[in-house]
């Protein structure tokens, strides 16, 4: 928004207002005492009352711009009204025109009480506020008195209610000045209420001109002047309270508080003043109204005064109590603040800071004799203050360490030089006891670089200690050698014996291993039951291959652990820097001739080879990249249809896991898996895949032509054996809302025999949820009838192996043996690995039911998958989805 635009086109708008209202007022006074000056008057008047109405409308909710404008129509209708009584030919003392001009008087003084409100003030001051309208109203009301009032009641030959309606202009008018000064005195400084303030001040100059006027008539066209502008600031007022809502009244200022009782005061004067004109213009006397209005101000001067007393005594009682509260937490903090000019002389008490310091203070000498006797360096101190002083008044922070009762402890200390601030001229000194702290972060420290269960360095100091030996091997031309030791048997023992009894023996083994380390060479534990020893400055892989021999002596005497004992040993890989070692290849070096060493049969000690990286190296990676795949999004399905021959039309799915990692790119599954269930990470993936699978099967079923789809996941040996597997079925099929008879798990014939009891009850709770078992690879394993009966199961999956031998019109005699055997066991058949027409031909001829392989589709994505459940055409039919050629093995 451009505000000064803006600001521009409001000073044009004011200055045409302003210039319009100056030719009208011309105009008006070159038509004085004309019929054409009556209408152009009344014309101004109405239109005024009009425009306030019309700006009334478009207000805010509220009452003080509706009084407004009633006030202004009702001023106009008297107006009007005597206008045309004049015009007949009447102009009597009192008509029906009084009851409007009182009327809007009476409605006016209403709209400036309403806006009075809309100042939000404390209750006290609102009384305040009311107080002195009311003392300004007694000091108005006398002057009318004295002007007007007085001689209009005392006329005896004017009828009394003529009287009474000639003495209520002049009230009316006091009124109004009390109004105004309570709205402006009460905070209230908006364009509405100064234009408020400057109409009624028009009329009200109007009124007083008419009322001491000696030619009411001579005087009435200036004096049509001031109602004519008054109305017009009405309803400029009116206007302007369109955009003024109830605001908090401002801030008082000692200026508007010394106004306010000096006008309260200087009504006290009012009386003398009348009577003294009086006096000196032989005027009559009115000693009764007098001494009322003087007895009234005073009594409400009194008041005034007495609320200024009460509030005085309120606000040095809450100084007192504020000064008390603070004396009250200073007296019971740890902080305490002290005051000392720039020589460093004290300026106040400096008992609290030496409670903080723990020392006596006699009252004489500086702060810094103070802190020579609390055991702080004056040198230190010195520096901290200095810097204080040319800061100029920014704050200066420091830290002190000081010695006493034998033991280091640390001050904390702010200072900020505020000599040019007049209440403080002083330096202020903010101390505190940190030690507490410091031990803290001292602590803190140790243990960033320090393992908590033995002590050892941990692996940040280690990584840090041998970046440190490789920049002074390059300085000196020297050797460094990291041994990497891996403890045999823990995890065994972890397991069977508890983590209890596994943190006390990886205590022992720390101890043992300290006892071999030479003096100035790190020992580190670098997590799990790893250890590693930085030894500097060696002459040779002997002496390092030495050094691990050392290690396996002592770790090969039994240790007690609780009523157990146990014997550890350890796999130990050597690595000796050259000149282009860095503390990360050394380290990993040794790492991989500590695997090559477990490898080779454990409890001995290898040295690192190049030759060692390449496997080993490629399985850490694939073991670190795999950690965070499922986390990362890097694990995906795909699915591949399976197809019924008799009319090629897709029944079901295969879920197949996938991973692409961002560094290793795509892994196939049987590299993964195996390493899965090493680092005990299947079982979580394995639930990922249940619950990613049939969400997706629930979905595709849901759709038109997928009613009756199946979905098949593949179950590892270690899934199997887990406890967890029925109940993440059990999950997955609830959250997806899949039916348990359209799941099929298929598990191969190794992962049955490796527990077959167990797989058993598996097996068993699993086809009692109606879930369908498929035994998968049937024929490449321990193929067995007995593990047909023993493990009931409801499809049977033939080996690609065996498919692949279809390579004419006469079908193998294995495949026609496997087919007729799940015929006659009431199995359902599903033929893998058909690429070719042939293939397809000789199974359907065989009565196989079901097929899956590239003939039809490879594994697809599953928008791609979603499109085959969409389209109802046989796969045989279709547009191939991928090419011909057969891809690396598409299971999992």
């Amino acid at each position: 928004m451009d505000h000064g635009a803006t600001r521009r086109r409001r000073l044009l708008a004011c200055g045409a207002g302003a210039a319009a209202v100056s030719a009208l007022l011309v105009a008006y006074r070159a038509l004085s005492g004309t019929t054409a000056a009556e209408i152009l008057y009344l014309v101004v008047v109405w239109t005024a009352a009009v425009l306030a109405w019309v700006w009334a409308r478009r207000a805010p909710s509220g009452r003080a711009p509706v009084l407004l404008a009633t006030g202004l129509t009702l001023s106009s209708l008297g107006d009007l009204l005597w206008q045309g009584l004049v015009w007949l030919g009447h102009e009597p003392d009192v008509s029906i025109a009084d009851v409007a001009y009182l009327g809007g008087y009476a409605a006016l003084g209403l709209g400036l009480t309403a806006m009075a409100r809309g100042t939000r003030q404390p209750g006290r001051e609102r009384i305040d506020g009311w107080i002195d309208a009311v003392i300004v109203l007694v000091a108005a009301l006398l002057v009318m008195w004295n002007l007007s009032i007085a001689a209009t009641v005392g006329d005896d030959s004017v009828p009394i209610g003529t009287r009474i309606v000639w003495s209520a202009y002049p009230a009316l008018d006091a009124a109004l000045v009390a109004l105004v000064f309570r709205l402006v005195a009460g905070g209230r400084r908006d364009g509405s209420a100064l234009a408020v303030a400057a109409g009624a001040g028009c009329w009200l100059v109007s009124d007083l001109g008419y009322l001491v006027a000696a030619d009411q008539a001579g005087t009435t066209g200036v004096l049509d002047v001031g109602w004519m502008v008054g109305a017009g600031l009405l309803a400029v007022a009116v206007r302007a309270g369109r955009r003024v809502r109830t605001v908090a009244a401002p801030p008082a200022r000692a200026g508007h508080g010394v106004g306010r009782l000096a006008v309260s005061l200087g009504a006290l004067l009012v009386p003398g003043a009348l009577e003294l004109v009086t006096d000196l213009t032989d005027g009559p006397e009115n000693p009764l109204a007098l001494f009322a209005a003087t007895a009234a101000l005073v009594l409400l001067v009194f008041a005034r005064t007495l609320r200024l007393l009460v509030a005085e005594a309120r606000a040095r009682e809450m100084v007192r109590s504020q000064a008390r509260y603070s004396a009250a937490l200073a007296a019971h903090s740890s902080d305490a603040v002290v005051v000392v000019d720039r020589t460093g002389r004290l300026l106040g008490d400096a008992g609290r800071l030496a409670g903080v310091l723990g020392t006596e203070h006699d009252g004489d000498g500086g702060l810094a004799d103070l802190m020579l006797r609390a055991g702080l360096n004056p040198a230190e101190a010195r520096i901290a203050f200095e810097r204080a002083l040319a800061a100029r008044g920014s704050v200066v922070s420091a830290e002190l360490a000081r010695r006493t009762g034998g033991q280091e402890r640390w001050l904390g200390v702010r200072l900020v030089d505020l000599s040019a601030d007049p209440d403080v001229r002083g330096v202020v000194v903010h101390a505190t006891d940190i030690t507490e702290r410091k031990r803290a972060e001292q602590t803190l420290a140790h243990q960033a670089f320090h393992d908590a269960l033995t002590g050892l360095a941990n692996r940040a100091l280690f990584t840090e200690r041998v970046e440190q030996a490789l920049r002074h091997n390059v300085r000196h031309g020297e050797a460094a050698a990291v041994v990497f030791i891996d403890l045999d048997g823990f995890k065994e023992i972890n397991d069977s014996l508890g983590h209890q009894a596994g943190d006390v023996l990886l205590r022992e083994v720390a101890q043992r291993l300290a006892a071999t380390v030479r003096a100035g060479d790190t020992l580190a534990r670098l997590g799990g039951d790893e250890f590693a020893i930085l030894v500097e400055q060696v002459g040779g892989a002997d002496e390092v291959t030495a050094a691990g021999e050392r290690v396996l002596a002592a770790l090969r005497g039994p240790v007690r652990l609780g009523n157990q004992v146990v014997s550890v040993s350890g796999s130990v890989g050597v690595a000796v820097s050259d000149g282009d070692a860095t503390s990360d290849s050394l380290v990993r070096d040794a790492d991989v001739a500590m695997y090559a060493a477990k490898a080779a049969g454990r409890g001995r000690v290898l040295v690192f080879d190049p030759g060692m990286r390449a496997a080993v190296v490629a399985r850490r990676e694939l073991e670190r990249e795999l950690q965070g795949a499922l986390d990362g999004g890097e694990l995906r399905l795909v699915y591949q249809p399976v197809v019924e021959l008799s009319g090629s039309t897709v029944v079901g799915f295969e879920a197949l896991l996938r991973w692409h990692s961002p560094t290793l790119g795509s892994i196939p599954p049987d590299r993964f898996v195996p390493v899965a269930e090493d680092l005990d990470l299947i079982g979580e993936i394995g639930a990922w895949v249940l619950r990613e699978a049939c969400t997706t099967a629930a979905a595709w079923r849901s759709r038109p032509g997928g009613r009756d789809l199946t979905m098949a996941v593949n179950v590892s040996a270690v899934q199997l054996a887990s406890p967890d597997l029925v109940g993440q079925i059990t999950d997955a099929l609830a959250a997806s809302g899949l039916p348990a008879s359209a799941l099929v798990l298929e598990v191969t014939e190794t992962a049955l025999v490796r527990d077959p009891d167990g797989a058993a009850e598996q097996l068993a709770a699993l086809r009692a949820l109606g879930i369908r078992l498929a035994l998968d690879d049937f024929g490449t394993g321990y193929s067995s009838l007995s593990y047909l009966r023993q493990f009931t199961v409801d499809v049977l999956k033939i080996d690609r192996s065996f498919i692949s031998t279809i390579q004419t019109a006469e079908l193998p005699a294995i495949v026609r043996g496997l087919i007729d055997l799940g015929r006659t066991l009431d199995l359902e058949i599903v033929a893998e690995g058909v690429e070719l027409e042939v293939q397809r031909d000789q199974l359907r001829a065989a009565r196989c039911e079901l097929a899956q392989g590239y003939l039809f589709a490879a594994p697809l994505e599953a928008e791609d998958a979603a499109l085959l459940v969409r389209d109802t055409a046989p796969l045989v039919d279709a547009a191939p989805l991928v090419d011909a050629a057969p891809l690396v093995d598409a299971g999992s």
